[in-house]
């Protein structure tokens, strides 16, 4: 194999190497003797008189100094202009490092398999091989894939990872595909991978290519490529491979296509003598060039403008390309062909004709490299020794390239939030949004596909009107039904997906597909908006009952154990103070112990310290009630106490007998509850009502607080969205549970290839964040009504009649006590001096 290579490292435009005018260029020729061991002398004999007749016949102008050597450790540095290496892979690369630096020109003759440039980066091929190849050839080329190569700027390049396996031929057909069988089902794929490359004849590559697809080997994810060696520029025919690629595989051929004959020529001697031809008459012209140019200017403009180095070598090396191209008869005969299977997505190209669909064209006229499936084989390539291998397309179309800017039809219909597809005044569809077009559209730009939208025809749901006037369609489309032409078109595999969102159940797994979860939607149910409990009884909330009985029953005892101290206590006897007046009696006893309790203190106080010792723990203990009722009083003005909400499952089934409830019929999650064992989604089932979908009798009720509806929450934010919008009021209110989730899919055919890859797109989107955004910008927007019901926003609340109404209540009581007491005591005192007047005094002078 011959090769030509350039250092591409930047200098400065002019060196101080000298001009061809002024210097002779030179040449250095390493044969490297222990790598041609005995044929070292004859080639090193031949090629020596090579250089005599080139330089006789071909060098016009100037001289070329001819330097040879018999190993690779020489210095470079030398005023070298080119240099011919015969050696092997190792050395080359070593010579070609050395060279670099210096801007020499490069030409090596060495192994055949030795890389020409390093690639990019490394990937890991599996090589596969029959008996068309002996164990050498099997080692070279394991060799070649493993090596470590600098790349264009130098940097080291991971090798392939090989794994090699060999498959065994036999003379029999049952008995070699079942070594292909067995061999294929014992691949560890999960940790080799799934990039194959296979070394076979074209008799054997065909009962591989089948056995390998009825083992789902070949898929979009795995990597075939076949080096079929057996065939020819006379037989290259491999037609039969196109029943065998199927939709969403990457298989790719290179193939032999060398010619035969005598004419064909070959050997160290035939590209030596090319290449140095070659390279004296670029040599000769380079030499042309710079005399015409340095004969119209002076020596000072001549040494700023003169070729560099580099120039100077970029030059005879492109001179040397061209020449080689057209003249070349080493090994021109030799030639292999690339050719890479394009076939992702032809079964479902879109066309304005045939209703949409693309039609399967005739044999007779069809296109010569589409087939009935609409496979196209593509020239992706070709390798001489000259040129090596030159790419004109990917060698894996579809994994570079993905769809190749494919255009397909998907089927949707108007279902908000995840589908908005509305006509317009024209009838025709206008543009399409909602979160399956963004998923969509995001998917299409990476796998480099476009799309046009069919319409299916479907019942819409209730038509409601928001803010502006504007009519709009509800989100009450079931995503558990799909639409009969939906559901035909895929389970007839006519498109590539349906940009519907449905929800993931088993019951149509059968026809069809679904992606992995685009979003998963909990339910929920929605309740009347807890009310504000009466603040008429304001003035008690801080104390509980027994607290209020606790300290009536303090009011009541303290009087008479107050009476009776002050009335057995010595303390007074001794004093001589009277016991008639003051503490000493049993209601006067009671005012002061109430007085204290509201902080009014009394006109009488103990003198004994007994008695004092009471009143002081009294004083301590109306402190502590005094300053928590005060300040419990104002948390209770300021959070207004809310009826308890059925917030749980659990709850709402207990309630059984003042509230009803219901859902939507056939949804997911009436099979679920129905079919499921768990105690409280039995009893939630059997005590649902069931509707085609809600109406306004329902969400009135819900209103009035006679009924509870479930559904998914966003549903229910929707539904809370536009009754707020109706009444301007926030009626509803949703439970804290979560109790179920529903996941919901984008639909693909039954068998699609192109699934899993899909889906790892959707699983990306969701790594990124984008289809938590996109959920949320359809989704209602937060409103006044958002907010939790039990939570309620107090800014310098204002005192109200509301708040005061139970104070205003105990005045109330406490006037007609009053003048209830006012008028027993009248009555008293009536009674009291009628009496008198019936009472017969003695008559005493």
């Amino acid at each position: 194999m011959t090769q030509f290579d350039s250092v591409t490292i930047e200098k400065s435009l002019c060196d101080d190497f000298p001009s061809l005018l002024t210097a002779n260029a030179s040449i250095a020729i390493i044969i490297d003797r222990e790598y041609l061991d005995n044929k070292y002398e004859n080639i090193l004999n031949e090629i020596k008189v090579i250089i005599e007749r080139v330089l006789r016949e071909d060098l016009k102008n100037g001289g070329l100094i001819v330097s040879y050597y018999s190993w690779t450790r020489i210095n470079l540095k030398k005023d070298f202009t080119a240099v011919l290496s015969i050696t092997n892979c190792e050395n080359t690369w070593e010579i070609f490092e050395d060279s670099r630096s210096e801007y020499l020109l490069l030409m090596a003759i060495t192994d055949p398999d030795c890389p020409r440039l390093p690639y990019d980066e490394a990937i890991m091929a599996m090589l596969l091989y029959d008996n068309t190849f002996d164990r050498d050839m099997i080692s070279r080329c394991v060799n070649a894939l493993s090596r470590d190569f600098p790349d264009e700027s130098g940097d080291l390049v991971k090798p392939l990872s090989v794994s090699i396996y060999r498959i065994k031929d036999s003379p029999h057909e049952w008995d070699r595909r079942k070594m292909i069988r067995t061999m294929l089902k014992q691949l560890p794929t999960k940790f080799i991978g799934k990039n194959f490359m296979v070394l076979v004849t074209a008799k054997l590559m065909q009962s591989l290519m089948e056995i390998a697809r009825d083992l789902k080997m070949v898929d979009t994810f795995s990597q075939w490529f076949y080096v079929v060696s057996d065939t020819s520029f006379e037989n290259h025919n491999i037609s039969f491979i196109t029943t065998l690629i199927e939709e969403g595989n990457n298989i790719a051929f290179i193939l032999n296509h060398t010619r035969g004959g005598n004419e064909c020529v070959s050997g160290i001697e035939c590209h030596s003598n090319e290449l140095l031809k070659s390279f004296v008459l670029g040599l000769s012209k380079a030499i042309r060039e710079e005399a015409a140019v340095y004969g119209q200017i002076s020596d000072e403009e001549w040494e700023i403008i003169r070729a560099s180095k580099k120039e100077r070598r970029n030059d005879i090396l492109n001179f040397m390309l061209d020449n080689l191209r057209k003249t070349s008869k080493c090994a021109a005969c030799t030639t292999w062909n690339v050719k890479s299977s394009e076939i992702w997505g032809n079964q479902y190209k879109y066309s304005a004709f045939s209703d949409g669909f693309l039609k399967q064209v005739s044999s007779d006229g069809r296109d010569s490299k589409e087939t009935s499936n609409g496979l196209k084989m593509i020239d992706a390539g070709f390798w001489k020794p000259f040129d090596g291998l030159k790419m004109t397309d990917a060698l894996f179309p579809h994994v570079s390239h993905g769809f190749r800017n494919k255009q397909f039809k998907v089927i949707t219909y108007h279902n908000p939030p995840w589908q908005y597809v509305i006509n317009n005044e024209s009838g025709i569809v206008g543009m399409p949004s909602g979160v399956v077009f963004d998923i969509l559209n995001e998917v299409s730009k990476k796998l480099n596909f476009s799309y046009v939208i069919h319409l299916a025809q479907v019942s819409t749901a209730t038509n409601i009107t928001d803010a502006n006037g504007t009519v709009t369609k509800d989100i009450h489309l079931l995503t558990t039904d799909i639409p009969t032409e939906v559901l035909s078109l895929l389970s007839e595999n006519h498109i590539i997906l349906g940009a519907v969102a449905n929800t993931i159940n088993e019951r149509y797994k059968r026809l069809i597909n679904f992606s992995v979860p685009i979003s998963i939607q909990p339910y929920s149910f929605l309740v009347a908006k807890p009310k504000e409990i009466s603040r008429i009884y304001l003035f008690a909330a801080p104390f509980t009952t027994l607290t209020w009985l606790c300290l009536a029953g303090m009011i009541v005892i303290l009087p008479p154990v107050l009476c009776i101290v002050n009335r057995l206590s010595p303390f007074y006897e001794f004093h001589r103070h009277q016991r008639t007046l003051g503490l000493f009696k049993i209601d006067n006893c009671f005012w002061y112990i109430y007085g204290a309790l509201l902080q009014q203190g009394g006109l009488y106080l103990p003198h004994a310290d007994s008695g004092r010792i009471i009143i002081g723990s009294w004083w301590l203990i109306v402190i502590v009630l005094v300053t928590t009722y005060c300040g419990n009083l104002v948390a209770f003005l300021t959070f207004p106490k809310i009826d308890n909400q059925i917030k749980t499952v659990d709850e709402l089934v207990k309630h059984h007998k003042s509230v009803t409830w219901g859902m939507r019929g056939g949804t997911y999650l009436e099979d679920y509850i129905r079919d499921t064992d768990i105690h409280k989604y039995q009893l939630l089932y059997s005590g649902a009502n069931f509707y085609p979908d809600e109406n306004e009798e329902i969400i009135e009720n819900v209103r009035k607080g006679k009924h509870v509806y479930i559904d998914w929450r966003s549903n229910l934010k929707q539904i809370m969205r536009r009754e707020h919008l109706k009444t301007e009021s926030c009626d509803f209110s949703l439970s804290f549970e979560e109790f179920m989730e529903e996941q919901i899919g984008i639909v693909f055919p039954m068998n699609s290839p192109y699934l899993d890859l899909f889906n790892i797109e959707i699983t990306r989107l969701h790594q990124m964040g984008l289809i938590e955004r996109w959920m949320k910008q359809y989704m209602p927007q937060k409103d006044r009504c958002s907010k939790q019901s039990t939570v309620i926003e107090v800014i310098n609340h204002t005192v109200n009649m509301d708040d005061m109404q139970g104070c205003f209540l105990v005045l109330l009581f406490g006037f007609s006590a009053g003048f209830f007491f006012f008028l027993f005591e009248g009555i008293l005192q009536y009674y009291r001096k009628f009496r008198e007047k019936d009472i017969i005094e003695p008559y005493v002078d």
